[in-house]
C-alpha cells in the first residue's frame, strides 16, 4: 500500500552535483571513455550497466530533439540531460501506458535504472580532482508543490534519492504569479543568472498543482585557449541565405582530434583540467539537414572513435546562442501524447486528483569565445488537474433523510435510533 506524504510547509532545500553529465548527453561531448578513469574515492550508486543504460537513453534522446528542433535551418541550442532529468522525474510517478511512453521517448525500458546511472555518473565525476582552473559545473533539482497536496511517499523517496530534490509547498491556488516569480528566481539563481524566465507567464496558472525544474550551469576553459589578437572578422556562408560577417578565433598550426570523413570533417576541443570536450562536426557545405536526418548516437559514436592527432591550422567563429521554448508539440509527436491528455496516468505522483502535464518548459545558453565555454540550461514540468475525475473510493453524501442506530458493537444491542428528516 502507497504511503502518502502531504507537504502542508515550504521545506527549500538547495542541491548540488556535477552536471557533465549534461555534456555526455550532447554532440558537444567527447562520446569516448570521458571520465572513465576519474578516481573514485566512494563507489557511484549505479553500476556499469546502469551507466551504459542512462547514456544510451540521453545521447538517443539528444538526437531525437536535434533532428525537429533543428527543423528549418536556425540556430539552435538546447540541453538534452536537463530536458531528461526532468522527464525522469515525472517519469517516476507516472503509471500504466503513461509511463510506457516516456519511456519510449527516454529510450528505455529500465527508467529506474537510467536514474541510477545518471546519479552514478554524477558520482563518478563528482570525484574528479578539482583546481582554481577546473570547469565550474552546478546542477540542481526541484519539486513545487500546492500545499495540502499529498504525495506518494515512493514517488518523494525517488525524488530524494536519485534526484536530490524536496518538496517544496507553494500556494499556487491562490498566488500563482508569486509562485511563479519564485520558481524562475530559482532557475535563475542557479544558472548564474541567464537563465531568468523559464515558464513564461501563463504556464503556472491557478490549476497548477506539482512543477518539476531541473537548472544545468556550466563554465570550462579551453585547455589551449584561443588568442583573442588572432580573433578577425571572416565571412559565413549560410545555407539558405546571404553570406554573413562573423569573428572567427584563430589557432595557427597544432595537433588537434580530427577526422575527415564522406561529407563531414570533425574537431575536438578539450577543455582545461576536464574530461569535458566539444566536439564540433561540419557536414559539407549544403547538407546539414540531410546530415541531420541521417545522424544516430551509433553513428556519432563512431565518428568519434576515428578521430586521431592532426596538425590544422583551425578557425571557428564565435558565437552565442540561446533558445526559449515550449516542448509539448515535440515531446508529444516524439512518442508521448497521453502525458498531456486527460487519459494521463500520475498516480504515482498522488492518488487525491488525477493529474496531467501543462507545461515543459525548456531554455539554455551557450556561449564559446577565446577562453573557453559558458553554458545554462533549465528544463520545468508543470502539471494540473485532468478533466476527468479519478477513480477514488465510492462517496456517500447524507443530503436526504436518514437513520441513524447507535450500537453496542459487542453485542450488537441498539441502544438509540434516529431519524434524520431535517437537520437543520
Amino acid at each position: 500500500m502507497n504511503r502518502d506524504v502531504t507537504v502542508n510547509a515550504p521545506a527549500a532545500r538547495r542541491h548540488h552535483r556535477p552536471a557533465i553529465a549534461a555534456i555526455l548527453a550532447t554532440i558537444l561531448v567527447c562520446l569516448t571513455g570521458c571520465g572513465a578513469s576519474s578516481p573514485k574515492p566512494r563507489p557511484p550508486s549505479g553500476d556499469v550497466a546502469d551507466i551504459a543504460t542512462a547514456v544510451r537513453s540521453a545521447n538517443g534522446l539528444a538526437i531525437a530533439l536535434l533532428q525537429r528542433l533543428g527543423q528549418g535551418g536556425g540556430n539552435v541550442v538546447f540541453s538534452p540531460y536537463s530536458i531528461e532529468t526532468a522527464l525522469s522525474m515525472v517519469d517516476a510517478g507516472a503509471a500504466g501506458s503513461t509511463a510506457a511512453e516516456i519511456d519510449h521517448v527516454l529510450h528505455t525500458a529500465q527508467p529506474a535504472s537510467v536514474a541510477a546511472g545518471l546519479a552514478a555518473v554524477d558520482a563518478r565525476l563528482l570525484a574528479a580532482p578539482r583546481s582554481p582552473q577546473s570547469p565550474r559545473i552546478d546542477i540542481a533539482d526541484g519539486l513545487w508543490v500546492q500545499s495540502g497536496l499529498a504525495l506518494s511517499k515512493p514517488f518523494t523517496q525517488s525524488l530524494s534519492s536519485r534526484f536530490g530534490s524536496q518538496p517544496q509547498a507553494v500556494d499556487f491556488t491562490g498566488a500563482a504569479g508569486a509562485a511563479r516569480q519564485s520558481i524562475n528566481s530559482w532557475v535563475a539563481a542557479r544558472t548564474a543568472h541567464l537563465i531568468t524566465n523559464l515558464f513564461p507567464a501563463g504556464t503556472i496558472t491557478s490549476q497548477t498543482a506539482l512543477v518539476l525544474a531541473n537548472a544545468i550551469y556550466i563554465e570550462a576553459h579551453w585547455a589551449d585557449p584561443f588568442s583573442p589578437s588572432q580573433t578577425a572578422s571572416g565571412p559565413f556562408y549560410t545555407d539558405a541565405g546571404p553570406t554573413v560577417q562573423a569573428q572567427f578565433m584563430t589557432r595557427f598550426p597544432v595537433a588537434f582530434s580530427y577526422v575527415g570523413g564522406h561529407g563531414y570533417q570533425a574537431v575536438e576541443l578539450p577543455y582545461l583540467h576536464s574530461t569535458m570536450s566539444m566536439l564540433l562536426v561540419m557536414p559539407a557545405a549544403g547538407t546539414l539537414a540531410h546530415f541531420e536526418a541521417s545522424l544516430s548516437p551509433r553513428s556519432l559514436g563512431e565518428l568519434a572513435k576515428e578521430l586521431s592527432p592532426t596538425v590544422l591550422d583551425l578557425r571557428v567563429p564565435r558565437f552565442h546562442l540561446t533558445l526559449d521554448t515550449g516542448l509539448k508539440p515535440i515531446l508529444s509527436e516524439l512518442g508521448m501524447p497521453a502525458a498531456f491528455s486527460d487519459a494521463a496516468d500520475f498516480s504515482g505522483i498522488t492518488t487525491h486528483i488525477a493529474l496531467k502535464i501543462s507545461a515543459v518548459e525548456h531554455a539554455a545558453d551557450l556561449r564559446v569565445n577565446e577562453q573557453g565555454t559558458v553554458a545554462a540550461a533549465a528544463t520545468g514540468i508543470a502539471t494540473e488537474p485532468t478533466a476527468v475525475p479519478f477513480d477514488r473510493a465510492p462517496r456517500l453524501t447524507l443530503d436526504h433523510p436518514f437513520l441513524a442506530f447507535l450500537r453496542d458493537d459487542a453485542t450488537g444491542a441498539i441502544l438509540f435510533v434516529a431519524q434524520v428528516t431535517n437537520p437543520a
